[in-house]
């Protein structure tokens, strides 16, 4: 069993990224008929919009606990034939998976709303790179030490390749 490559982690991550949004449109568009269509905001909904919130973070948190915890892979690693699992070898837990959340979803949005801040405003590429340096810096100490990314070292688990007898 090899520790998964950046590359693959990457792939891995974008599959995901588009499993997540794709969910989360279709919540909100369910919950969009409850409402007529009005955006589902504190102006039009009020206090609901905090329940709507919620069950986006709920959504978001149960697509990576229920993929992690039962086989220790979402349906972006499985393409790319990846697996998490602790550093012990055994699967993760639920306090794994949110430390895992709670440290890699930063980055990844940091990085996601600044791409969005620079392409609206025709911003400098060097704000871009900038708001790249958490997450590069991240896969970066992975590629060179082999060590793991941060998200990894800071949950205590690990995200290994697994060779074709293994699937």
């Amino acid at each position: 069993m090899t520790r998964a490559s950046v590359s693959r982690r990457l792939a891995a991550a974008c599959y995901d990224g588009l499993l997540v949004i794709a969910l989360l449109m279709i919540i909100t568009a369910l919950l969009q008929l409850i409402t007529h269509g009005n955006a589902l905001v504190r102006v039009s909904i009020g206090g609901w919009a905090y329940a709507y919130q919620a069950v986006l973070l709920a959504t978001l948190v149960g697509y990576f606990y229920v993929g992690w915890t039962g086989k220790g892979q979402t349906l972006g690693m499985k393409a790319w034939n990846l697996r998490l699992e602790r550093s012990d070898g055994h699967r993760v837990s639920l306090r794994d998976v949110l430390v895992r959340l709670a440290v890699s979803t930063p980055m990844y949005l940091w990085v996601i709303g600044s791409t969005l801040f620079y392409l609206r405003t025709h911003g400098h590429w060097l704000w871009l790179m900038m708001a790249a340096l958490p997450l590069a810096g991240s896969f970066a100490w992975h590629a060179l030490t082999g060590r793991g990314t941060l998200d990894d070292r800071l949950s205590g688990t690990r995200l290994v390749y697994l060779s074709p007898n293994e699937r």
